[in-house]
């Protein structure tokens, strides 16, 4: 096996709220350049993915009511929303989707496992703590609805996502096979040659899409990942305390090697890509209002705001209503809590390398891309260096949150999707990019170069924009709506 991987939402392809659209996710496009995309096996995603994709919902309402939505419209154009939230929640409760269903592939066979094994919402010690067997018990009974969101889209998305993509056959023998167990079964059978391994935003990434810090409580006697999954989601952490993470980190890196070194003599050639933790507070579904400030970490200096609240609202909006928000400290204190992570993440791939002896873990800094990528943390000075097909590609792409006007010509953004957290498949592009260049220096064969023209055709956000963006900007209540069923449908419950 030339290629595996191990990751979360981001990896597995995860757009605009929607688990939709594996086949843009940076890992397939470097499937492709490596000249695997046919025997490179991913799932693809029903009634449009779950848990709700944004981009469905707003461009059926621009089809149906044009670029204007007037005031004695909006009750037929929720009803309208709410049908395409229901298609999904029947699709994947009671449909094809359900979790007593096997996945088929187009021609009608089961498929036994796939090589992208990431799923939303997975932290650093789901990858070997979530199982099918665990994800059953977790997904409540089929047509249960939630009483208090209704319209929310499936429940426990989380868990019937982790199923389909853990034991997509639904059979016995895999249903304790967990990320890093599929990995070391892979190894043990036909080897892994090459494993792409990018974990640990969401230890910090609930921070951002909740407005709110509930960090772990840094016992040394009981760390997070020692307790089961049931027992962690219960506490609902979203920040790890950095002593935390970092025995986190480095028990998911003494089974991953484990797991590779089942490649045995024959295999022994194997090599380990490994991202590190993006700060999460640069992701434009938060916004930065008020005054600003120039901090300074690590010798670089950054633009921070005062508060950070969801990209609809206003400085005014913090004062004067009852929002959910983070203050400046807040923001500091998560992107300081990340950057201990990176240091640990470094840190343990040095260790393992130097105890091979030999170059095995290779480090993709996706962190330092984002942050160069970053428009208002740079202050609208990009230090990104583009790859070449950019130069003269209009409109230009950047972090800002998306915005297009009512004659379809975009605005602003282009690299994060309508959830303001998930790459588009530009942004998609721009990760494969970083993610190859390591690759290819570390001695990894690759065929040919990411086709940059067709990943644009293919990113749907900027080759035809959404002309009705302007009501979630001008009525606050929409955005809130549909932000409210991203958050509740990729929470572990």
């Amino acid at each position: 096996m030339q290629l595996f991987t191990i990751g979360d939402s981001i990896s597995q392809g995860f757009m605009s709220g929607a688990a939709a659209r594996t086949d843009l996710a940076y890992s397939t496009l470097i499937a492709g350049c490596m000249g695997l995309e046919a025997g490179y096996r991913y799932p693809q995603w029903g009634a449009n993915g779950l848990p709700i994709n944004m981009e469905v919902i707003l461009r059926s309402l621009a089809n149906k009511y044009g670029d204007n939505v007037n005031p004695l419209e909006w009750a037929f154009a929720l009803r309208t929303a709410n049908r395409i939230i229901e298609d999904a929640e029947d699709y994947y409760e009671r449909g094809a989707g359900g979790k007593d269903t096997p996945y088929t592939e187009s021609g009608g066979e089961k498929s036994e496992y796939f090589h992208n094994v990431a799923f939303q919402g997975c932290d650093v010690a789901d990858a070997w703590a979530l199982t099918p067997s665990l994800c059953k018990e977790m997904i409540p009974e089929d047509g249960e609805r939630d009483a208090f969101l209704p319209f929310s889209g499936p429940s426990a998305a989380y868990y019937r996502t982790a199923l389909k993509v853990l034991n997509p056959s639904l059979a016995r023998e895999h249903d304790e096979r967990s990320q890093v167990g599929w990995l070391a079964e892979h190894a043990r059978k036909e080897g892994v040659e090459n494993l792409i391994l990018w974990l640990g935003a969401n230890n910090a990434l609930g921070t951002v899409i909740t407005l709110n810090i509930n960090q772990t409580p840094n016992d040394p006697n009981r760390r997070p990942h020692t307790m089961s999954h049931p027992e962690r989601a219960t506490n609902n952490w979203n920040l790890w305390h950095p002593a935390d993470f970092e025995a986190e980190y480095r028990e998911l890196l003494r089974r991953v090697d484990a797991a590779m070194e089942g490649n045995g003599d024959e295999h022994d050639n194997w090599k380990v890509f490994v991202g590190n933790v993006p700060l999460v507070t640069i992701a434009p579904l938060a916004k930065g209002v008020g005054p600003v400030m120039e901090i300074e970490r690590n010798g670089k200096k950054s633009v921070y705001f005062k508060y950070y609240t969801y990209f609809f609202f206003e400085e005014n909006d913090v004062r004067e209503k009852d929002i959910a928000y983070l203050t400046l400290e807040e923001a500091l204190h998560i992107d300081d809590c990340i950057r201990a992570y990176n240091q640990t993440i470094s840190d343990v791939l040095d260790e393992q390398n130097t105890r091979h002896g030999t170059e095995r873990y290779h480090l993709v800094d996706t962190c330092g891309v984002l942050e160069t990528l970053a428009f208002k943390r740079n202050a609208g000075q990009i230090g990104y260096d583009f790859p070449a097909h950019f130069e003269f590609v209009y409109p230009r792409v950047n972090s800002k949150y998306y915005h297009a006007d009512r004659r379809g010509r975009l605005r602003q953004g282009g690299l994060f999707g309508l959830d303001g957290v998930h790459p588009t498949a530009i942004g998609q592009g721009i990760v494969a990019h970083e993610f190859l260049k390591v690759m290819k220096k570390s001695g990894v064969t690759v065929d040919g170069g990411l086709d940059w023209p067709a990943i644009i055709a293919r990113d749907t956000l900027y080759s035809k924009p959404i002309r009705i963006m302007h009501e979630l900007y001008n009525k606050d209540w929409l955005a809130k709506y549909l932000i409210e069923r991203f958050v509740s449908g990729t929470q572990p419950r």
